[in-house]
């Protein structure tokens, strides 16, 4: 998959996450037909538009923050206006707030 398309598959991702939720480098990597989590996480950080496309909702499996672009503090910012609560750099509730993709599977 070349970046372009593997971009735009990403922010049309992204874009399905719920006001409210957050998902996994690895099931964004899933949802794309990938194990490449690392290679999920270098385009969410080339982002050219992380106002409309959200990757701030993207963390790790454990429910901590992992990176953004634009730091910490500011991925912090941009979950608590989507009414997600952050204590100890972890996701508080994280089981809840987890969003999973639908199943890409036919049949």
């Amino acid at each position: 998959m070349k970046n372009t398309e593997a971009m735009h598959r990403l922010q049309q991702l992204l874009l399905q996450i719920p006001r409210g939720k957050v998902t996994t480098y690895k099931e964004l990597a899933h949802a794309m037909g990938t194990k490449g989590y690392r290679y999920v996480g270098q385009l969410l950080h080339i982002n050219p538009d992380p106002d409309r496309f959200p990757c701030c909702k993207v963390v790790k499996s454990d429910g901590s923050l992992g990176g953004f672009a634009n730091g910490s503090a500011e991925k912090i910012q941009r979950l608590k206006a989507e009414g997600i609560v952050v204590r100890n750099g972890k996701v508080e509730n994280f089981n809840t707030t987890f969003y999973r993709f639908p199943s890409q599977r036919k049949g």
